[in-house]
């Protein structure tokens, strides 16, 4: 009997961020459809951004931007002075740098953006307009990742 070694390698980052874009995807064809958002992560002494562009995967995760949805339609508004604020903390996996162009709708010019590509496996919390809608016991989890964390 021979047993196949397959080697999986999953680069994660943890981070917080204001959340932007949250969204249900039809995929091409017949897949199903899935959420996806991005973050505007913050990192760095001066919190410069990052942005990722993530598909909620994990179920947990999947099952609260759900609910977040549907209990705060206004994220959804083309209207960005109607949409609340989304402060998240966040699990991504499988990231990979990405580079897309853009055009600026008043201007017409053109630009390249870079983001970060990956699947957002949990919320570790999430606020809305300053007020905690939920919030995980992470921190242990956090001690349970690090064994050296005091």
């Amino acid at each position: 009997m021979t047993q196949s070694n397959q080697n999986y390698f999953n680069l994660t980052a943890d981070g917080i961020g204001f959340l932007n874009r949250p969204r249900e995807v039809q995929g091409k064809r017949k897949s199903s459809p899935y959420f996806a958002c991005t973050i505007q992560a913050s990192r760095g002494d001066n919190g410069e951004k990052t942005r990722f562009d993530l598909r909620i995967v994990g179920g947990q995760a999947k099952e609260l931007f759900a609910r977040l949805l549907e209990e705060f339609p206004q994220l959804q508004s083309k209207n960005i002075q109607e949409r609340p604020t989304v402060v998240v903390g966040f699990r991504a996996g499988d990231i990979q740098p990405l580079k897309f162009e853009a055009t600026n709708h008043k201007t017409g010019e053109v630009s390249e953006l870079l983001s970060i590509d990956g699947r957002l496996m949990k919320f570790k919390f999430i606020k809305v307009d300053g007020n905690m809608w939920y919030q995980s016991s992470y921190q242990g989890e956090q001690n349970q990742d690090n064994p050296d964390a005091s």
